[in-house]
């Protein structure tokens, strides 16, 4: 093509845009007349198209794009020109005779309805963003729709041809309920597309086309979860590097972790908190079927809760109680509610214990002061007296308490305390001391019990309290601290120091299957395996263990079964 025949060609081409320029501006008053006086007509579709076809919008379209192509084409021959200039004319008067401009929005070549412009395109896209995220709970700047499938084709005709109903079988991995729900819509938005596709009721009604933004809205949502063209994003929050839950937004996410901070946190003081394990909170984008995000007040009850878990322990040669906590984890007090009695039982090695412990699944740590007002005990003054029996206690002035302010720096784990010191005391209150008579009668001295027994009397004198019933094992004789107390007959130790409640314990093995216990000991004199005389101190009262006084916790087994000590001294 010679440069002559090429600007031949551009200068036809701008001549047929100013045409039409000049054009549009004699008809423009006239249609924004047409729309002022009547505000109906821009939905009534004869009306719409002559609009279209006056103001000639199908052939501007044309021309720009007539003209853009004249720029890249080479080596084409100049008669085209001709043909293009003659074709554009023709489509010019078949425009206005025949129909009007309409945009069709296409997935993968299929039409599915129709929009008036770019921008009520760009609105559709927002409103499919709005109602998925309606569905799925999430906000709509969490959902991403790729319509790189979608396009934009105009077309000219005087009514809108029939948009195909889309392909109702959901693809792989697809949310059954969310396409179930999108495909009720969709079938009839199609259903009342194709009824009025052969304009019989618009003739006949003269009313707008039957096609509106809800189908076209549900087909475009149904096609792109088709192709998984609609992904969202979610946040999950791991914890040390483990995916614990998923969320439909950070929101959510960040709610959850501020409402087990609250839970964790002291009502009063001044405290700074932390998560002591590594949590984290990741995005991630994936299709609608891919995450299920879990709701925010379950995944807030999950970390709450913990997790239980079966724990057992074997006990060893030397084992206590405390070292049988320790392996399980849980409290002296929780290991008694599960075996009641374990602390007047002796602790053989190979037995096994258990207990249901609860783990937490994140732990938050507090830090700070924390002032109380506390009472301060009072002292005891205890006076001696004959006139009421050994050990018996009266209270001649009764104590009262004093009060004082103390700030401590606590540290807590899940709100319980797993450190702290004192930082400040102040005594605001007094307290004030009370006074107890402690008698010095004796009840029993040697010969005023007659027993008949084989064994001796672990005591010289001693008040009765307590004896053999319930859980309670033994005979509990109270003396005064440091009493000696006398083996009750010839044996050898084979157990001299702490047994769990016991406190300090000596068992001695007299043969035969016959054992005596003689617990809540201040001092124990025999070790294990030494060989003892009858009537030999091996200790001295005390109140060690679980004991609210000073006595003597005297037990007589035989095979291992409890006796009734009274019945076997003399």
């Amino acid at each position: 093509m010679t440069e002559r025949n090429k600007n031949s060609r551009k200068t036809q081409i701008r001549f047929e845009i100013a045409a039409y320029i000049v054009w549009n501006l004699i008809v423009s008053p006239w249609k924004r007349l047409i729309k002022a006086l009547v505000p109906a007509a821009q939905e009534m579709l004869p009306v719409r198209s002559f609009i279209a076809a006056v103001t000639l919008e199908g052939p501007r379209l044309m021309l720009v794009s007539r003209y853009r192509a004249a720029r890249m084409e080479r080596g084409k021959k100049v008669g085209i020109s001709a043909i293009s200039g003659a074709s554009i004319a023709s489509i010019i008067i078949a425009t206005v005779l025949i129909g009007s401009q309409l945009i069709a929005v296409t997935v993968d070549g299929r039409i599915i309805g129709y929009v008036e412009n770019e921008e009520q395109y760009a609105s559709l896209l927002q409103s499919a963003k709005t109602k998925i995220s309606e569905q799925i709970g999430t906000d709509t700047s969490e959902i991403i729709i790729q319509d790189t499938r979608v396009s934009l084709e105009t077309i000219i005709a005087s009514q809108p041809p029939p948009v195909a109903a889309p392909e109702q079988s959901p693809p792989a991995n697809t949310d059954i309920q969310t396409f179930a729900a999108l495909s009720d819509d969709s079938e009839t938005a199609a259903d009342a597309v194709e009824d009025s596709a052969d304009g019989s009721d618009s003739e006949n009604s003269g009313e707008a086309p039957a096609y509106s933004d809800e189908p076209l809205l549900n087909s475009l949502i149904e096609s792109l979860m088709a192709g998984s063209d609609i992904k969202a994003t979610f946040y999950t929050i791991y914890i040390n590097e483990e995916e614990f839950a998923t969320l439909a937004t950070m929101k959510d996410a960040s709610a959850v972790l501020k409402a087990v901070a609250e839970a964790y946190s002291p009502v009063h003081g001044d405290y700074s908190g932390r998560f002591a394990d590594d949590v984290k909170i990741n995005s991630v984008v994936a299709d609608l079927d891919a995450v299920k995000p879990q709701a925010t007040e379950d995944v807030i009850a999950s970390l709450l809760a913990g997790v239980t878990e079966e724990r057992s322990y074997t006990a060893g040669s030397g084992d206590s109680l405390s070292s049988i906590c320790l392996g399980l984890g849980i409290t002296e007090q929780q290991l008694c509610s599960i075996y009641p009695g374990i602390e007047y039982k002796p602790i053989t090695e190979g037995d096994v214990y258990s207990a249901t412990v609860n783990t937490p699944y994140i732990n938050y740590v507090t830090e700070g002061n924390e002032i109380t007002n506390e009472l301060v005990p009072f002292d005891t003054i205890e006076e001696i007296t004959s006139d009421i029996i050994i050990t018996q206690r009266e209270v001649k002035e009764e104590g009262v308490p004093g009060e004082r302010v103390v700030t401590r720096f606590v540290t807590r784990s899940n709100g319980v305390i797993v450190e702290q010191f004192e930082l400040e005391s102040q005594i605001v209150k007094e307290p004030k001391s009370e006074v107890v008579l402690v008698g010095t009668k004796a009840y029993f001295n040697s010969g005023d019990f007659l027993g008949t027994g084989p064994l001796s009397r672990p005591l010289d004198n001693w008040y009765l309290s307590r004896s053999v019933g319930g859980a309670h094992y033994g005979a509990d004789m109270l003396a005064p601290r440091g009493t000696p107390i006398y083996a009750a007959a010839y044996g050898t130790v084979t157990h001299a120091g702490v047994y769990g409640l016991y406190g300090n314990l000596v068992i001695l093995n007299h043969g035969n299957g016959l054992q005596t216990y003689y617990a809540h000991c201040d001092k124990i004199i025999v070790e294990v395996g030494d060989v003892v005389e009858r009537r030999q101190v091996i200790a001295t009262v005390g109140t060690t263990g679980r004991s609210t006084a000073y006595h003597l916790h005297f037990e007589v087994r035989l095979d291992g079964v409890v006796q009734e000590p009274l019945l076997w001294i003399s």
